[in-house]
């Protein structure tokens, strides 16, 4: 056996677990609080500023995250970027891949969650530190504790 073996394993093992738990929750609330936050979840199909949809992506997030795209669509499509980003299922794709990427403790308060994903949504991933701020962040702020709310409510 070689000397690295169950360590490697081991660190390994730890490696993934740390990817799964980060991902765990990134979940419909959250999604649609960045939505919210960013664009009040709108539909329309026109980008402003360069940046799409209802998460409001630029097309230099796009391409960090892999440039996913419609089905049966090509990434190197004129509109692919457009299409995808205009298009809430698609453009959740896009979040995921650029959390996994970039998945980590914004904030540094020892957990990942949501707040971490839209301070890396906002700020970007190798600058994630930066504050929520101004009207983005009280509508975020309150969809998570209306999310929340709704979450703890049981019915009977």
């Amino acid at each position: 056996m070689h000397p690295f073996g169950p360590s490697l394993l081991l660190l390994l093992l730890s490696f993934a677990t740390v990817n799964g738990a980060f991902l765990s929750n990134l979940n419909a609330t959250c999604f649609r609080c960045i939505c919210d936050a960013s664009t009040g979840c709108s539909t329309s199909t026109t980008c402003r500023q360069s940046y799409c949809g209802p998460f409001s992506i630029s097309r230099a997030y796009w391409m960090d995250a892999g440039r996913l795209v419609l089905p049966a669509d090509e990434p190197t499509r004129w509109g692919a970027f457009e299409d995808c980003a205009n298009d809430y299922d698609c453009a959740t794709g896009i979040v995921t891949q650029y959390m996994e990427k970039y998945g980590t403790d914004c904030n540094g308060d020892g957990l990942v969650d949501c707040v971490d994903y839209t301070m890396l949504h906002v700020n970007g991933g190798p600058r994630c530190q930066g504050a929520l701020g101004g009207t983005f962040a009280s509508r975020f702020y309150q969809c998570l504790r209306e999310g929340k709310r709704d979450s703890s409510r049981t019915f009977g």
